[in-house]
């Protein structure tokens, strides 16, 4: 039995529980140290051992600072910490040095979609397979058309009643009241706002959405025509169009192609 069987049905309570945590693991030990390779322990976002044990206390704070930093920008960290040294404040040295990751594990971004067709069903596939939790909403004799959804939603969902984090929405319903479900969805505060619509019908919810107190700070989260410039056609290479500029703003990327981007970090010709 793993001698660590208590940690990983923590680990498995968090992940049902969808709440972020960090791993942290000792991979390398020199010298004396109490903590030993293989030692493991998980913490929450305020950097609080939940379970398992790395070192001694002065150890378990700097490891607690990283799962911090680790959980809130979602990169692994690795730390090493020289226990002989003056700033570890271990009153007698040990004598040793250790090495540390510290791995978040997060909880995967929700996408809702709102809407009915083709292109809801590519989109609900396609954000699946890149680990988006997602929510579908859509009229009841739909509701079998999404098996790859986290949950699909059938009743009216007013954005006032949504008690879960929404952190990208899409509009695929093409009704009268698209303007007014937009305007709500980001008055609701939600990072992103997508409305699947012609240039002309986006220009339209645009004059509707200036009229009811949206900022110009806010209109930054409005994408519509959602989606980047792909020249699609098929409902496929639409809801790649979308999920590309979400993936794009999600990792901070340009959306120039590959062979440009390498071009331009090269660096100038001196000659």
């Amino acid at each position: 039995m793993s001698k660590h069987k208590d940690l990983i049905e923590m680990m498995s309570q968090l992940e049902s529980a969808e709440v972020p945590y960090a791993l942290a693991s000792v991979y390398s030990v020199h010298g004396s140290s109490s903590g030993k390779v293989g030692d493991k322990a998980l913490f929450n976002e305020k950097g609080i051992r939940l379970i398992g044990y790395i070192g001694g206390g002065c150890i378990e704070n700097r490891v607690a600072a990283a799962a911090r930093e680790s959980i809130l920008d979602g990169n692994p960290l690795t730390i090493d910490i020289d226990l002989d040294s003056d700033q570890m404040n271990m009153g007698i040295p040990c004598g040793g040095y250790m090495s540390v990751i510290v791995e978040p594990q997060l909880v995967n971004p929700i996408i809702l979609i709102r809407g009915m067709g083709r292109v809801v069903e590519v989109l609900c596939q396609m954000a699946s397979l890149l680990k988006f939790k997602v929510i579908i909403q859509a009229p009841k004799d739909e509701a079998n058309r999404y098996p790859d959804a986290n949950e699909v939603i059938t009743d009216p969902l007013e954005f006032e009643d949504i008690d879960f984090s929404v952190d990208y929405f899409i509009l695929a319903t093409h009704h009268r009241n698209d303007d007014q479900i937009a305007c709500e969805a980001l008055k609701k505060g939600i990072p992103y706002v997508g409305v699947v619509a012609s240039a002309k019908k986006t220009g339209i919810i645009v004059d509707y959405l200036k009229k009811n107190g949206i900022s110009d700070e806010d209109m930054s989260r409005f994408h519509s025509p959602t989606g980047l410039d792909l020249k699609a056609k098929t409902a496929e290479e639409i809801a790649l169009s979308i999920l590309s500029e979400i993936v794009m703003l999600r990792n901070d990327g340009s959306g120039r192609p590959m062979r440009q981007v390498k071009k331009s970090a090269e660096p100038e010709n001196q000659s």
